[in-house]
Parts: structure tokens; sequence; C-alpha cells
């Protein structure tokens, strides 16, 4: 079990990477440390079932206060656990801000339980050994540089790398970009 210390994104950060990742209300977005719980409660205001994965007792506590107070107990739920325990192949999308040393940890995870298609959401630190399908750097309200990396299974992890090369159609893509073509 690994214990990091709480430090929440900042909120100019989170709307940019909720809608980077086109959060909607068929995803289940996942926040590993979830801190606080202002990656939830957003991706609940948008529509979409979140998960807020938390070890520290009083940190999860505080989010299910807050989905109560914001009426969005229905959407969020809470679990009090260590995030290499909990299983994340129901994601749509996974949020993590986190040191690199464990998102390296992460990744042999995300390629034994996520789909194709699950979108990847790191903040400042990337995911080693992944390629990013989107990069956005910006100054938050608080004057820092920050990156946001949207990574999807299936195409930016290199477990994929030896797979077909039509894996995931460009249709299927559209479909989890939330990109609609006209025709």
């Amino acid at each position: 079990m690994v214990i990091v210390p709480f430090i929440p994104s900042p909120m100019e950060a989170v709307k940019t990477a909720l809608a980077i990742a086109r959060i909607n209300p068929s995803d289940v977005l996942y926040d590993l440390g979830a801190g606080d719980g202002r990656v939830v409660i957003e991706a609940a205001r948008k529509g979409a079932k979140a998960v807020a994965v938390e070890i520290d007792p009083s940190l999860a506590m505080l989010i299910r206060y807050k989905a109560i107070e914001e009426k969005l107990e229905d959407k969020i739920e809470v679990l009090n656990e260590d995030f290499f325990k909990v299983y994340l192949g129901n994601a749509t999308v996974i949020y993590q801000y986190v040191y690199p040393s464990i998102s390296a940890e992460l990744a042999k995870k995300y390629e034994k339980e996520l789909r194709i298609g699950t979108r990847l959401i790191a903040l400042d630190l990337p995911i080693p050994d992944w390629i990013p399908v989107i990069v956005k750097r910006f100054i938050d309200e608080s004057g820092v540089l920050r990156t946001i990396f949207l990574y999807i299974k299936g195409i930016s992890n290199p477990g994929s790398w030896n797979l077909k090369v039509n894996t995931i159609s460009p249709k299927t893509l559209s479909y989890v970009m939330g990109i609609v073509r006209n025709s």
C-alpha cells in the first residue's frame, strides 16, 4: 500500500481535463486518489457515473458529504480503498494525478484490466511509455503551467502495438471520443 500526500488538482485543470476527455452521461469515470472529490463531483455534474477511489477515510467521508450536499449521491460512488486493489475494468475514463513511479505501476494494471477505448487523463505527469493522443498545456488560475495528457487504451499503450492495425476502427474511435461526422 502506497500513501501519497493529497495535492488537489486546480479546478481549471479539472474542467479542462474533463472537456478534453469529452465526459458525457454514458461515461463511468474513476478518479484514483480522489482527494476532496472535486473531479468526481465535476464529472457527475456532467451526468457521468463517477467513482472516487480514496484510501484516506477522512477524505472518503468528505467526498460522500459533498456528494450529498450537491445532490449527486446517486451519481457518485466512494471506495475507501487502495486503488491498486480496485478493479478498473468498468471504467470508460480514468483520472490520475500521481507520482511517475506510481503511474508506471498503474500502467501495468491498465494493460490487464482496461477495455480497448478507455480514456485516461493524467495531470502534469505523463504515463511512462504510453503515447498521448492529446497534450494540452495552459496556465492555471494560480499562474502555474499545467499539462493534461489524454491517452486511449488500444492506441496509446505499448501493449497494443503488437495487435492488428484495425484493433480500433475510425468509427469506434469517433464514437469513443464523441465525434459526430456530418455525411
